[in-house]
Formats: structure tokens, C-alpha cells, sequence
């Protein structure tokens, strides 16, 4: 069996999963589905007791706690790092008429501006993250919530008015827009491609907008989340999850972007009350509580929710078709589950069903799920845990695939990372004669127990139909790169990016034939380090003076004289003799120090310097001519006239050649001076008044 006998459908890269349908399951960075990490309690934050009474948190893009204090209205930062607090300023002093901040006080940052809800004298103020003075007052009718989205802009909930106010980095005003159903708005966040989610006390569920403004329906139940639930704060972190305190026990339920429930949250011990929440970049969470701050982080447990996909409509165009196999790459630790369901059929009606379902954006991804399943009604399956399987009896043009994610134990998930759907079934059972093939009981399951062979050869034959591909740099698999490069005598670092791995080998041939010289060296290592390097032959750089026979310093030269520029005797000259106690004896070869050493000057940082030492030092082990000494010089600080380098530390800007009387001028006492190459005069040169050739 040949691999073009098969098509395939492919589920790898993270566009091809989001063509389908994601319930409590979110996409992996490198491709791939897992389920949805859940924050759990890590510790509370040492460091912040003596204020006691903390209220309003923001969490800047360096992890620095920002809050105040409820009694003295002072505005605190803590450092997670180095548990260093710090009292900024005093809040209360903005607030016309208190002596203390209101409960509920909400904060919220960007980078260049910490902006503080002061509902109760109806404003928001803007506090500069230089120095903390207030730069920005917004007044308005009855602001309950903001929220602050990543380009800076800040958004303000007026629940008088019934309407969102949008402004700027710099405080202006940019807009604003209300829909007649909100009556009770009183949260806000902003989530998944910075829409806004907005909870009505009329609701059991949010209200979302996009950034314009234009309503896009109301997702999620609350009342299957907790009878009564009351939200009391709300936050989202950058993956688009829907963090929702419930004020009456505290606890705090997550929802993914699209409002589906996805776990409760809640403080081993604690049974008080929550004053407000903030996710960092990392989506860990931080909590204020009556207790402190406790610190929750969002890789340690993961939600026993089961997570569904649901695959958009697979199409083989072959009517009757019977699909061939389903294969898998699941990572499935103890304890987690995997279970696989599919439908096929020939409507085309229903594909049409499942496909508007798939694309209406009225519906929250729950209602979707619930939808198709009621439309395709009985699903086949399911099997457990299978990482290969054969489809059933059940044939159709249109294919539906169903996958459960599970866990049992919250510090481990199943991950899936890819899916092959083969068809149309062909068998080994074709090679055989008809009477294998005469009675249709016998004759399915020859076919099935075939194709347990046909499975394992057809990926033997894959390979080898397709063997080429690890012979080329850019196609082979990652983990065949060492083994590439060593039929081309390259090592290889273990910790370098693949894409410089592939660049090394795909240059090979043309270093080669460089290799050993300063310019094969040179492209070596900007590949490396992404940095020219320079490259200096100490025999290249000046010439040598030898000092013999007659020659005195001082008596028969003179050094001031001299052609070489900083003539150093050791340095720039050698001896033609050397005193060995009372005789004379001649080095073998005077010059051999200075003709086989160069040096390396690199424009690298400390730090960058520090990663690539180690491979840089490999390389010139192994391309330098092996009777050759180098130095690797990295650019220091810059001094003029000490260690500086045209185009590597320096840059001349706007050179022009020198025209004395022009943009030049010579000054008092100058002389032009005899000798063989001096004061030269050309043609088409004047000598002004006053001007003296000696």
C-alpha cells in the first residue's frame, strides 16, 4: 500500500483546531488542545500586614502590587521580588471631603498612567507612574467600574447613565455608547480581543461588546454556576479568562472567553470577605481579602470540568464514503481520560445545520456544543483512550469528530496534539482472492485484523516515501538536526533555537570553503550572535621596528620622527639580540607572537556575552587554523581615543573633506613644516597674506 492511496485531514497547527469547536479546552502556543490551567493557592504575601486593611489591587507588567489602604487611604507598592513595600502617596487627600477611602475602591494600570475609581465623588483620577501626582481627572455622572485595555485606552462604566465612556492614554475623552437593555450595569472587564464584558444585575450572564461599542449577546448562566449568585468584583487575564467574585461566600468562579463556566476558586481556610482581584501577565492571580493578599498561580492545577471539540464538517466528496482511521498524538498522564465519538452521513442538510451553528456568533461556545449535539443526536462511541482506531460500519460524505478531555487528579491534563483522519478504507484484503471476501461476516473482520498490519507498515512506508525530507535542513524534524549535522562534521549546541540550527547547517558548504580565514570565522559568528564581529591580525597592524647594528635611540634617530604612532619598545618592536648572561643569541623567529594571534571585538552586552560565551568559544576551537592564538574582546564602555572602533562603537555623522577658508580654519601659531611628504602645494592652491612655509 502506497501513502497515495490514502487522503489525510490534519489537525496540527492551532488554525487548524480553532476550525472547530473549543468547550473548556483552550489551544496550545506550539499547536495542540489541553484543558483550561485553573489558579490555585500558592501563599499569602508576606510583607503587607501592618496596613491591615488592603482594598483595590493592580499588578503592573513588572509584578508590583499596587493597592491602598482602606483607613489611611494611602497608596502602597510591594515588590513580589523583593518584598520591599513602600507608602507612594495618600489617596484620601484627593478625595473631597473624607477622611477614609470607600469600600471597593478599583484600580487599574497601563504604562504610563495608574488610574484610581473614586466613585464617591463621581470621578476617576490618573496618577503619573513617574513621580504619582495626579495628571488626569475624568468626571461623570455615577462611575461604578473601569478597566483598561492593552493599548492604554481606559474605559469607564457609568451606571447613571447607562453608558461606556472610552478615553485615551492622556485622559480625552474618545467616545461613548449605551444599549437600551442595561439597566443595572455595575462590572466591567475587558477580555479576549479587548471586548468588553459588562454584568446587569437584571442578567444571568455578561454582556458583551466589542471596542466600538456594538453588542454582541449575552453569554454564560450564572444560575447553573451557584443559586443567588451575587458578582461582586470581576477581572480577566490576557488569555481572555473571566475571573467573577461571588460576594456572598467569596468564592471565585472562572470562565473562559466565550462565558462558559469552567471551575470555582477557592482559599484553603478562608470564608471572608474579597475586596477586589488582578491578573498579571502570566495569569497568575492576586486576591485581597480580610486576611491580606493571597498569591494564586495559574500552572499548578488544572479544571476537573471535562473539555469537549467538536471538529467542523470533514468532507471526502465520496458518497457512501467509509472512513479508514483516526490517528492520534495525546499525551495522557495516570489518571486522565480521552474519549473519542464520530457521525457520519450523506445529508446535506445537516452538514449545512452543523455549519451555521459553528459560524453564529449569538451563541456562546456551551449553547454550540449543546446544538450539535442535539442535532446529530447519537453519536458513535465512544473509545477510550485510543491513540489509533478504525471508524465502524457507519459510512457518509460528511465525517464529525467528538473528543472528551478529562482528569481525575488537578495536577495533571491530557493534551492533544495532533489528529489524522485517513479515508477512504482500503485493506489489505484486496490482495487476496474472492473467496476470502464471500461471506460479509467473515470477511469484515479479515479486513479489521489486516488492517492492524497495514497500520504499522503504512507508517513504515510513509517514512520511507518520504526519506528525502531528512536530508534537507529546512524540512527535517528538529530532532534530526544533530544527526544532519554531524554527516557535515558540525557540532551543535544543545540550547540554540532550531532556526539557528538549520541556518548553521543550510551555510555549510559556502563556510567550507572559508573555513579557517577572518571572513569564514566573521560569518560564523553572526550567525551565532546576530553581531558582526571585527577582526584584527596584530602582523597586519603595524609594522615592526627592529632596533640593531648602530641604531641608538637618540642619537642616530629621533623618535619624534618617527613613522609609528605610539611606539612601544616590547610592543611594537623586538630586539634584534637578546643578552643571555655574557653571549648574544638570535630568536629562531622574533615575529612568531604577533604573526599568529588576532583578536575578536564583539558589540555584545554583559549579558548576551554570558549566553553565547561558551558556543563562541566552541567555534573558534574548531575553525581557527590550529596553529593560530586569538583573544575575544567584548566593547566596553566607550572612551575617545581608547578602544573605539569606526562602525562598531563609533559612528562618523555627516563627514565632509576639510576646505581651509571654507569650513575650516587654521589658527594662530600654526607652521607649515619642511620635509620630504610635508606642506606639499598643488595646483590650483593660494597662499594668502601673512602665510609662512618654512
Amino acid at each position: 500500500m502506497t501513502p497515495e492511496e490514502f487522503k489525510i485531514q490534519v489537525f496540527k497547527t492551532s488554525a487548524q483546531w480553532k476550525s472547530g469547536l473549543l468547550y473548556r479546552l483552550e489551544a496550545l502556543k506550539d499547536g495542540g488542545i489541553t484543558l483550561y490551567s485553573v489558579p490555585t493557592f500558592v501563599e499569602w504575601i508576606q510583607g503587607v500586614d501592618e496596613t491591615r486593611t488592603p482594598d483595590g489591587i493592580a499588578i503592573d507588567e513588572c509584578g508590583q502590587i499596587y493597592f491602598i489602604d482602606k483607613n489611611s487611604g494611602k497608596l502602597y507598592l510591594f515588590d513580589t521580588r523583593t518584598k520591599m513595600l513602600e507608602s507612594i502617596t495618600t489617596i484620601v487627600d484627593y478625595c473631597e471631603g473624607t477622611s477614609e477611602i470607600q469600600e471597593g475602591k478599583k484600580m487599574v494600570i497601563d504604562k504610563i498612567t495608574l488610574w484610581v475609581l473614586d466613585s464617591e465623588n463621581h470621578r476617576v483620577l490618573g496618577f503619573s507612574r513617574e513621580n504619582f501626582q495626579v495628571k488626569y481627572i475624568i468626571s461623570l455622572e455615577e462611575p461604578v467600574d473601569i478597566a483598561a485595555d492593552e493599548y492604554g485606552n481606559l474605559y469607564v462604566l457609568d451606571k447613571k447613565s447607562q453608558r461606556v465612556f472610552k478615553h485615551d492614554s492622556n485622559g480625552a475623552n474618545i467616545g461613548s455608547f449605551g444599549v437600551p437593555n442595561l439597566k443595572q450595569a455595575y462590572l466591567l472587564a475587558i477580555g479576549k480581543e479587548s471586548n468588553l464584558y459588562v454584568i446587569d444585575r437584571q442578567y444571568n450572564g455578561f454582556l458583551i461588546f466589542s471596542p466600538e461599542g456594538e453588542f454582541i449577546g449575552v453569554f454564560g448562566d450564572f444560575e447553573n454556576v451557584s443559586e443567588g449568585f451575587p458578582p461582586s468584583d470581576i477581572t480577566a487575564d490576557k488569555k481572555g479568562n473571566i475571573f467573577v467574585v461571588d460576594g456572598r461566600t467569596g468564592i471565585i468562579h472562572q470562565f473562559d472567553p466565550d462565558g462558559s463556566h469552567v471551575a470555582k476558586i477557592q482559599i484553603p481556610g478562608f470564608a471572608g470577605k474579597v475586596h477586589g482581584l488582578a491578573a498579571d501577565s502570566k495569569g497568575n492571580l492576586f486576591i485581597i481579602t480580610s486576611q491580606g493578599i493571597a498569591f494564586l498561580s495559574s500552572e499548578e492545577q488544572f479544571t476537573k470540568e471535562p473539555g469537549f471539540y467538536y471538529s467542523k464538517t470533514l468532507d471526502s466528496g465520496i458518497h457512501q464514503c467509509q472512513w479508514h482511521r483516526l490517528a492520534l498524538k495525546v499525551d495522557l498522564p495516570a489518571r486522565t481520560m480521552l474519549g473519542v465519538y464520530y457521525y457520519s452521513s450523506d445529508d446535506p442538510t445537516l452538514k449545512n445545520k452543523i455549519d451555521q451553528i459553528l459560524s453564529d456568533p449569538a451563541q456562546s461556545t456551551q449553547e454550540k456544543a449543546d446544538s450539535i449535539d442535539n442535532e446529530i443526536g447519537a453519536w458513535v462511541g465512544p473509545e477510550k483512550n485510543p491513540k489509533d482506531m478504525l471508524f465502524g460500519k457507519k459510512t457518509g460524505r460528511y465525517l464529525w469528530l467528538k473528543l472528551a478531555l478529562s482528569t481525575f487528579d488537578e495536577n495533571v491534563r491530557p493534551a492533544l496534539a495532533e489528529m489524522r483522519v485517513y479515508y477512504p478504507r482500503t485493506s489489505y484484503l484486496r490482495y487476496l482472492t474472492a473467496v476470502y471476501q464471500e461471506d460479509p461476516v467473515s470477511s469484515e473482520f479479515l479486513e479489521r485484523f489486516l488492517s492492524v498490519f497495514e497500520t504499522a507498515f503504512y507508517g513504515l512506508e510513509t517514512e520511507i516515501s518520504s526519506v528525502f525530507k531528512y536530508f534537507d535542513p529546512d524540512t527535517t524534524p528538529g530532532n534530526f538536526l544533530a544527526w544532519l549535522a554531524s554527516w557535515l562534521d558540525l557540532g551543535l549546541e544543545e540550547d540554540w533555537q532550531e532556526d539557528k540550527k538549520r541556518e548553521f547547517i543550510r551555510k555549510a558548504s559556502e563556510l567550507y570553503k572559508q573555513k579557517g580565514t577572518p571572513l569564514g570565522i566573521q560569518k560564523l559568528i553572526e550567525i551565532y550572535t546576530g553581531k558582526t564581529a571585527l577582526i584584527i591580525e596584530h602582523s597586519r597592524v603595524g609594522k615592526p621596528v627592529v632596533l640593531g647594528g648602530n641604531f641608538k635611540l637618540g642619537v642616530n634617530s629621533l623618535i619624534i620622527q618617527t613613522p609609528v604612532r605610539g611606539f612601544r619598545l616590547g610592543d611594537d618592536s623586538i630586539l634584534g639580540r637578546v643578552a643571555l648572561r655574557d653571549t648574544f643569541q638570535m630568536p629562531e623567529d622574533p615575529f612568531l607572537q604577533i604573526a599568529h594571534r588576532f583578536a575578536i571585538i564583539l558589540d555584545l552586552t554583559p549579558e548576551e556575552f554570558a549566553l553565547h560565551e561558551k558556543g563562541l568559544v566552541r567555534i573558534l576551537d574548531e575553525e581557527k587554523p590550529a596553529h593560530t592564538i586569538y583573544n575575544l574582546r567584548v566593547l566596553k564602555e566607550m572612551r575617545v581615543g581608547i578602544a573605539s572602533y569606526v562602525g562598531m562603537s563609533t559612528k562618523v555623522a555627516g563627514y565632509e573633506p576639510i576646505r581651509l577658508g571654507v569650513n575650516a580654519a587654521i589658527g594662530s601659531n600654526v607652521v607649515v613644516m619642511g620635509g620630504e611628504q610635508a606642506g606639499r602645494i598643488e595646483q590650483h592652491s593660494i597662499l594668502e597674506k601673512d602665510t609662512e612655509l618654512i
